[in-house]
């Protein structure tokens, strides 16, 4: 019986310890960064990207009635390389401020903060740029 019962111990260890192993794994895996000034706030996961904007001098692309949410200031670029707009309902809430010329990667994702705004790719496929002045989808 007391076999069972420390061989049931160590397993409930061995659990605990790999569920925070994995917690830990997952929390490294995703980045969220703002720029200096505050305008652009991205959201980078192993299988996607996200890029919020404040304040922009464009015209947002029209909502698609689909969308109940937000729409127009927030980027996205899928597992595939596939940018497009998004419609969101939350705030990405990011505290690390990336410097200009830094370059966050997570996963084939790859953000570069520049003067002017935020420049996201994926590997060689496509990506992003959102500035105050312009946005553009490559």
């Amino acid at each position: 019986m007391r076999n069972v019962s420390r061989v049931l111990k160590v397993a409930v260890l061995l659990s605990l310890a790999a569920a925070c192993m994995g917690a830990l794994a997952g929390s490294a895996s995703a980045k969220k960064f703002v720029t200096e000034d505050g305008n652009v706030e991205c959201l980078m996961r192993a299988k996607f990207v996200r890029c919020d904007i404040t304040k922009h001098f464009w015209e947002s692309p029209p909502k698609p009635k689909s969308c109940e949410f937000d729409y127009g200031s927030s980027l996205g670029l899928n597992k595939r390389g596939k940018a497009k707009w998004l419609c969101v309902s939350d705030a990405i809430g990011a505290n690390k401020v990336a410097m200009v010329g830094e370059k966050i990667e997570v996963g084939p994702y790859r953000c570069s903060v520049r003067k002017k705004g935020v420049v996201c790719k994926y590997g060689n496929s496509g990506g992003f740029k959102l500035t105050k002045t312009k946005w553009e989808i490559f």
